[in-house]
C-alpha cells in the first residue's frame, strides 16, 4: 500500500493512528481510504498477533468493527524502524458515541442501547478453541488488570517512597485480595473488547429520514482479552453512565442493561457481581492512569497526572449502590432473593476515597432492579 496522504487521528492512549489515502501497489484499483494504526510502544508482538487474531475472526463472524488488512507477502502486521503497524478499515461517515453525546442526553437512549446490543452480540461469538487466547490475568488488558491482579507493580510503587502513600497505590493495597476472590467467583468467561469507552465506538448520525443514529462498528481492540463478560458490560457501565462529576446518570444505565439483558440475559452470579466489576473497572483505570502519567512518563501535561481523580472517586460511587435487588434486567433473571450486603462489605473502607469528596449517600436511592424495571 503506497500512502499519497496521510491525516493524524487524535485521542486514545494505545496507538497513533492516521487516516491514509493511497493505493496497493500493482493494483489497477482506484484509491482507497484506511486506518494506519502505529502501535503503542509497550505491545509486545503477541499482544498485537492477539489482537490481529481477533479482528480477522471477527471479521468471518460479520462482528460490526475495522477488519484488518493484508500486505503484499500474506503479513497483517509489518515492522519498520523499531515501529509495528497495521492497516485496518476506515469507517467512512463515522462519529464517536461520545461527540454524538455531546449534542444533548437526548441522544443517550439510541446511543446506550446499541452499545448495549453490540457488547451482547460480541459475547455471543464462537471463538476455535484450538487457539488458546490471552486472559484478563495476563497484564495489558482492561487497564492493565493483570499487573494488578499479579502485585508486581503495586510491590514496587509501595517500596518506593515517592509512591508508598499516595491514595491510588494505598487503596490499591487494600483492594488486592478482594480483587483476587472477585476473578475465582463462578461466572460465565469469554472474549471480551475490555473497553468499552463510547470513544471506541462509530456511529452513522441520523442515517435514515427522522432516525437518530446507527451503531457502525465497535472499535480498537487493544484491551479484548478472555474474561469474565459481565466485566465488560461493567466497564461500559462505569464508562458511560456517570457526568464528569461522578453523578449516576439512572436513564443512561437502564438502557444499557436492558438492551443488553434483552439480548443475553444475565446469570445471577452475574447480576450479583455487576457493581463489584464496575467498582474493580474503576480502580484498574485509576491505577494505570497514576503509573502511566506520573510513575512511567512523568513528564506527562497536569491534567493527565492527575486523570486518576476521577476513576477513584468513581470506585466509592459506585460502592454506594450497595444493597441492589436481583430482579434486574427487565425480569430477564430468573427470580432471586434480595442481595445482602456480604459481597460489598468485602470492600475496604478507607479515607483514601472520602478525601476525594466521594457522597456515598447521594446515590444510596438507585438500586439497579429499580434502573432495569423503569
Amino acid at each position: 500500500f503506497e500512502p499519497e496522504s496521510a491525516t493524524r487521528l487524535y485521542g486514545g492512549y494505545a496507538s497513533s493512528n492516521f487516516k491514509v489515502v493511497g493505493r496497493r501497489r500493482g493494483s489497477e484499483d482506484g484509491s482507497a481510504t484506511l486506518l494506519l494504526k502505529i502501535n503503542y510502544y509497550g505491545l509486545s508482538l503477541e499482544d498485537l498477533e492477539h489482537q490481529l487474531f481477533v479482528l480477522d475472526h471477527l471479521k468471518k463472524s460479520g462482528f460490526p468493527t475495522n477488519y484488518p488488512h493484508v500486505a503484499g507477502d500474506g503479513r497483517l502486521l509489518v515492522e519498520s524502524d523499531g515501529r509495528r503497524a497495521m492497516l485496518l478499515d476506515f469507517i467512512a461517515g463515522g462519529t464517536s458515541g461520545s461527540t454524538l453525546l455531546s449534542e444533548g442526553e437526548d441522544r443517550a437512549p439510541s446511543i446506550l442501547t446499541q452499545l448495549g446490543e453490540v457488547l451482547a452480540r460480541l459475547h455471543e461469538v464462537t471463538w476455535p478453541s484450538e487457539r488458546k487466547l490471552r486472559d484478563v490475568r495476563s497484564g495489558y488488558p482492561v487497564c492493565n488488570m493483570g499487573d494488578l491482579l499479579k502485585g508486581d507493580e503495586l510491590k514496587a510503587l509501595e517500596a518506593d517512597s515517592r509512591f508508598a502513600e499516595h491514595p491510588v497505590v494505598a487503596y490499591a493495597g487494600e483492594c488486592t485480595p478482594w480483587l483476587r476472590e472477585l476473578f475465582e467467583r463462578d461466572v460465565p468467561w469469554g472474549l471480551i473488547h475490555g473497553d468499552g469507552f463510547l470513544d471506541n465506538t462509530l456511529y452513522a448520525d441520523r442515517p435514515d429520514e427522522g432516525g437518530d443514529c446507527r451503531l457502525l462498528a465497535l472499535i480498537d481492540w487493544e484491551d479484548s482479552c478472555v474474561g469474565p463478560l459481565v466485566l465488560d458490560l461493567a466497564v461500559s457501565a462505569s464508562a458511560c453512565c456517570f457526568t464528569a462529576s461522578n453523578e449516576l446518570l439512572a436513564d443512561r444505565l437502564a438502557a444499557l442493561l436492558r438492551a443488553y439483558c434483552g439480548r443475553r440475559p444475565l446469570a445471577v452470579a452475574e447480576v450479583a457481581s455487576l457493581g463489584d466489576f464496575m467498582a474493580a473497572g474503576a480502580l484498574a483505570c485509576a491505577f494505570y492512569r497514576f503509573g502511566e502519567f506520573n510513575v512511567r512518563k512523568p513528564d506527562s501535561d497536569a491534567e493527565a497526572k492527575e486523570s486518576w481523580k476521577l476513576h477513584l472517586a468513581r470506585v466509592g460511587e459506585v460502592l454506594a449502590l450497595r444493597g441492589y435487588s436481583q430482579n434486574c434486567c427487565g425480569g430477564h433473571i430468573e427470580a432471586a432473593p434480595k442481595l445482602s450486603h456480604k459481597r460489598w462489605s468485602n470492600w475496604p473502607r478507607t479515607p483514601h476515597l472520602v478525601h476525594l469528596g466521594v457522597g456515598r449517600e447521594r446515590m444510596m436511592k438507585y438500586r439497579a432492579g429499580d434502573l432495569c424495571n423503569g
